[in-house]
């Protein structure tokens, strides 16, 4: 199974970056045995949605220092050395607090991939920016790259 999942609130602008992958994906059609999961600004509730094995995309708007509409694809560990800023830490838990948090009660998945969008725009009742927005092609790609690999890890000659 892959787990694609968003993190963040449409409602902030460029923070909204997973929600709209989310509906390219179903736009263009999934692979069977991809789920899409949207789970706002709650970083822990993405526990609830982890399992041992399986790959598990995280998509989030993340201030690293790069230009905006910037894509970065990292693990867990390297999250705090990526992510300069975490909207989440602002409402509870972050990316990173979430993932020590699953580790030590045995829920971390084996294979997670971050996907970090560098924000233009994170303000109140606006929509993503131009260059956010230019960004969901590369991320797709970077999407579907994760689900062959999957596929072709889990399931050989499929």
């Amino acid at each position: 199974m892959v787990k694609i999942i968003a993190v963040g609130n449409p409602a902030y602008g460029d923070d909204g970056i997973g929600a709209a992958v989310l509906e390219a994906l179903r736009s263009d059609g999934l692979e069977p045995g991809v789920e899409l999961i949207d789970v706002q600004t709650d970083a822990l509730a993405m526990i609830d949605h982890f399992t041992a094995d399986g790959t598990h995309v995280i998509i989030d708007a993340a201030g690293m220092g790069e230009t905006p509409g910037s894509v970065v694809r990292f693990t867990p560990d390297e999250v705090r050395l990526r992510i300069n800023w975490d909207h989440l830490s602002m409402h509870g838990f972050g990316l990173a607090e979430t993932f020590a948090l699953a580790a030590s009660i045995g829920e971390m998945p084996v294979k997670v991939v971050i996907i970090g969008v560098e924000p233009e725009i994170v303000e109140f009742d606006r929509g993503l920016s131009a260059a956010v927005a230019a960004a969901i092609p590369e991320i797709v790609s970077l999407i579907q790259t994760e689900v062959r690999g999957h596929v072709e890890t889990n399931h050989p000659g499929r």
